[in-house]
């Protein structure tokens, strides 16, 4: 009767011990990229930075051609967060910084399937002051993509900026500094992980937060914040 009741117990913590309904948070600030990858595409090549710079996720082509060098970081989890793959329902938004108005800076992804890299991905253009809603089959953003939506923004290279996108059903929603962009409905890609997306241009990426019934409420950085640091951290080859 006791080794029964202490295996009940030993069942109650472990199935209690992550929680979910919650909120995702990743700032950066414990200096870390802990539960982010490199997907396939381009993930050998070394001479781009994919890293920690002044306490916010920066990519950088660093001189490589954009063909080489394109490639996405993929939140794949952690043992507190384990079911990644699993995410249907969720908003992902975070805060993001262009260093110039040139175009092809790339942008963020949602429901990204780690096996195939099927996903919907926002692209932001400041050339032309517009964003677009695609989905795509694969990990190449320019390999088979299909448009889903569009909208017009004001781009900015002097501070961050706040993307989202919000997933419910087969409707799939876009906001900029929490005004409504884009609003699009499909139905092909069901579940999967988040991503950061990039081309040719350097991009910060900072703050982010994903929420939703399947997430477990985990915050990435628990670490009292010194202020963003000037420093880099490190990169992933």
């Amino acid at each position: 009767m006791l080794r029964k009741s202490l295996l009940l117990i030993c069942v109650f913590v472990f199935t209690t011990s992550i929680s979910f309904a919650g909120t995702l948070i990743d700032d950066f600030e414990d200096g870390d990229i802990n539960g982010w990858e490199r997907s396939p595409q381009n993930g050998d090549n070394e001479n781009v930075f994919w890293g920690l710079s002044e306490g916010a996720m920066m990519f950088d082509l660093q001189g490589e051609d954009w063909a080489v060098g394109i490639s996405q970081m993929n939140f794949v989890g952690t043992p507190q967060v384990p079911n990644v793959r699993e995410w249907t329902n969720y908003e992902f938004e975070l805060d993001i910084k262009h260093m110039e108005f040139g175009n092809h800076p790339g942008g963020i992804r949602v429901r990204v399937d780690l096996d195939t890299g099927g996903h919907y991905a926002l692209w932001l253009y400041p050339a032309n002051s517009n964003m677009k809603l695609y989905k795509n089959p694969g990990w190449d953003i320019n390999t088979g993509l299909s448009e889903l939506g569009s909208g017009a923004y004001e781009p900015d290279t002097e501070k961050y900026h706040k993307l989202k996108i919000k997933c419910e059903g087969d409707n799939i929603t876009v906001y900029y500094d929490d005004d409504e962009i884009i609003s699009a409905n499909d139905n092909e890609h069901k579940a999967g992980t988040i991503a950061l997306c990039v081309q040719n241009k350097i991009v910060y990426f900072d703050n982010i937060k994903v929420t939703g019934a399947q997430i477990p409420n985990v915050e990435m950085s628990p670490v009292e914040p010194a202020g963003k640091l000037t420093a880099t951290w490190g990169a992933i080859k």
